[in-house]
């Protein structure tokens, strides 16, 4: 009879392959793109958050 931990230490190896598998997997049916530049620009500016009562004001 095998001990536990050697049997625990195998499905770790084992579960380490298979989201490796996985990942490979994901990243050649889902492309990467990179950003267009305007989108580059909204990604990287801070905007300024309204609050409740200007949003109010602009809906009235």
């Amino acid at each position: 009879m095998s001990d536990v931990p050697t049997i625990l230490k195998e499905i770790r190896e084992e579960l380490k392959e298979i989201k490796l598998l996985y990942k490979e997997l994901v990243e050649k049916l889902v492309p990467v793109e990179e950003p267009l530049e305007d989108e580059k620009e909204a990604i990287e500016s801070s905007d300024e958050v309204l609050g409740e009562e200007e949003i109010m004001k602009v809906l009235k």
